[in-house]
Parts: structure tokens; C-alpha cells; sequence
């Protein structure tokens, strides 16, 4: 595996070990019911769903071996996961430069 490969998994990784820790206690203290009826339920599993994307991506370009789609693909996954700000930082800047390194290296 390559550099960028690597980087990519392991922010990838990250991204899901920071995210869903956050909405598991998001969800045991608040319930399905955080917003009132079914508007809490359907915001839960959106927001769920959501961190999941940045994660595919970047899992999805790590393994890929074409260098610039894998590039564009872990830089949209970088992203993607700053709306998580506090615990998207350390996987935005791992998967940035993963996409920056499959992009400009030859």
C-alpha cells in the first residue's frame, strides 16, 4: 500500500471512532424523541447517515488505484467531514493530505 492509501484508511478510520461515539450518547440521552415525534427520529438517522459518506468515500479512494480519482475522492471525503467540527479535524487533515499526496505524486 502507498502512502496516501494508508493516510486515507486511517483518517477514515478515525472519522468513524470520533463520529459515532458522539451520536450514540447523542441518542441514549435524548432518545429517538430529541426533537419532538418523528422529526427527532428522522434527524437521527440523517445525521447518522451522513457520517457515514465522508467515511465511504474515503475508504472507497483509499482502495482504489487510480491516483486522481482516489485523490478527488479523499479530498471530497476530507470535506465532507468538516461539519463535524471538533472530531473531524484530525481525520479532515489526514484525508486532505492523502488526497493531496495521490494527486501530485507520479
Amino acid at each position: 500500500m502507498e502512502n496516501y492509501q494508508v493516510l486515507g484508511l486511517i483518517g477514515s478510520i478515525l472519522l468513524l471512532v470520533f463520529i459515532v461515539p458522539v451520536f450514540a450518547f447523542a441518542f441514549a440521552f435524548h432518545g429517538p424523541y430529541m426533537m419532538g415525534g418523528m422529526m427527532g427520529r428522522f434527524m437521527m438517522g440523517y445525521i447518522f447517515a451522513f457520517a457515514f459518506i465522508p467515511f465511504i468515500l474515503g475508504v472507497i479512494g483509499s482502495l482504489i488505484n487510480d491516483r486522481t480519482v482516489a485523490g478527488v475522492l479523499l479530498i471530497l471525503a476530507s470535506v465532507l467531514s468538516l461539519p463535524f467540527g471538533f472530531f473531524g479535524i484530525i481525520p479532515f487533515v489526514l484525508l486532505l493530505i492523502a488526497g493531496i499526496l495521490a494527486l501530485t505524486k507520479k
